[in-house]
């Protein structure tokens, strides 16, 4: 079994992979690191963890516990293995290995070009051409970054938790309301514009929809084909393989 752990800012996911499936996934914060443990379980049947991380912090922490509880080779995507993308972007080291991982996943399942977002603590919407190199494409604040910069850089508005209303009405009909409908629906006209100048750079791709909210803005997006939760646990296994 391979144990894939992908660290975000907010959210750390797990998955243990059998073979090529995908047999148990979870997602918890980053604060909460000691859920690791229930993955921790069965040692002598763990082949080695493999880390994606764009948290630093949280990385050596989830790396230091890994090692304190398994015999196995601990490995980092970018430092202990490559991940397989030719990176077209003017600076391939500042991209985040989250998103060579989500376009290596892509592009192994459909072999054509991919439009990839992933929307969580921030949003990203990328790009990947029928050669399957990353072209780069857009980085944006998710919902939960979004609102927090409302609250901290002004005077009134207030703090709210973006978990607070799963249902968000166009129309807000008080302050909170006002700020929920405008970071969401936001979002998603920005997703979809952004998506739809992102096929004209790669023609005949094929759209993916990934990451922590992925589920709760999925019915609102025109244009996706697959929703991938996991799309980066699949990065890290296929970069593992291709060592």
């Amino acid at each position: 079994m391979l144990l894939t752990i992908n660290i975000g800012n907010t959210n750390i996911l797990c998955g243990i992979w059998q073979d090529q499936s995908l047999a148990r996934t979870e997602r918890f914060p980053v604060s909460d690191i000691s859920r690791l443990d229930t993955f921790f379980a069965s040692p002598s049947q763990i082949e080695a963890v493999l880390v994606g991380a764009v948290n630093p912090h949280a990385a050596q922490d989830v790396l230091d516990a890994a090692s304190r509880a398994l015999n196995c080779p601990i490995l980092a995507a970018g430092r202990d293995f490559e991940v397989p993308v030719r990176n077209r972007t003017r600076f391939p080291d500042r991209v985040g290995i989250d998103r060579l991982l989500n376009a290596l996943a892509a592009y192994h399942r459909t072999r054509k070009p991919c439009v990839i977002i992933d929307i969580g603590t921030a949003v990203t919407i990328d790009a990947v051409n029928g050669a399957g190199e990353f072209l780069g494409g857009a980085i944006m604040p998710g919902l939960a970054g979004a609102l927090s910069t409302l609250h901290s850089t002004t005077a009134l508005l207030p703090h709210i938790d973006p978990a607070r209303d799963r249902d968000i009405p166009v129309l807000g009909r008080d302050t909170e309301g006002a700020m929920s409908s405008g970071v969401f629906w936001g979002i998603v006209g920005a997703v979809e514009k952004i998506s739809e100048m992102l096929r004209r750079e790669a023609p005949g791709a094929v759209t993916f929809l990934t990451g922590g909210d992925a589920e709760r803005f999925a019915p609102h997006l025109g244009g996706i084909d697959h929703t991938v939760a996991a799309l980066a646990l699949e990065g890290l296994r296929l970069a593992y393989l291709a060592r």
